[in-house]
């Protein structure tokens, strides 16, 4: 059943920037502030939310919804959004339908605006990265496993797997335009059905 895309890489990526950039986007406390991003003077706030469930009944003053079914709280992303799960399953079905994973990370990166270096203290094994939008710069730079360098991707290509909990990783300053990503991960979580 297509009900948000097509199965073409490059339309699906349109479709996916499309669906991204009506969001309204917000950055919880973990990602605040200058801990994950560093922007220019003048830039626009990036964000960067997670989408799934967590072991934390509030945010703030609001009380997240249970689920029984995970025995976790739904973020406020899936609270006020929960179409996206369909779409994600949908999107991840036509671009990696054997990778298992429990939540999504979604970033917005303005023009001016670059993730520091980092590793992500809660993945389990690998993690699916993929980005949208009429871009420049917002290069991915992930160390690699053998020697001190690192290999620079564009992750609009293709879907770029790695390790992130292993794995030094970060985005380039984007130059112009705004890049939105999704970061799709394992977690001690049960994983999701799959499409």
């Amino acid at each position: 059943m297509n009900t948000y895309f097509n199965g073409d890489f490059h339309a699906d990526a349109y479709l996916m920037y499309n669906y991204l950039s009506t969001l309204e986007l917000y950055t919880g406390n973990e990602r605040s502030g200058t801990k994950f991003f560093n922007k220019e003077k003048g830039s626009k706030k990036p964000n960067s939310l997670k989408f799934g469930w967590t072991w934390r009944k509030r945010m703030g003053v609001v009380e997240r919804e249970y689920d029984n079914e995970k025995k976790m709280y739904k973020t406020k992303a899936m609270m006020d959004n929960p179409w996206l799960l369909d779409m994600f399953k949908e999107y991840a079905h036509y671009y990696f339908p054997n990778f298992e994973w429990s939540e999504i990370q979604i970033n917005h990166q303005p023009e001016g605006c670059r993730i520091k270096q980092h590793l992500d203290k809660i993945n389990v094994g690998d993690s699916i990265l993929v980005a949208f939008g009429d871009y420049k710069g917002g290069q991915t730079y992930v160390k690699n496993k053998n020697d001190r360098n690192y290999t620079i991707y564009d992750a609009r290509d293709e879907p770029i797997q790695f390790n992130g909990a292993e794995r030094l990783h970060g985005v380039t300053s984007v130059t112009q335009g705004d890049r939105f990503s999704l970061v799709f991960y394992q977690t001690k979580a049960k994983p999701i059905e799959p499409y």
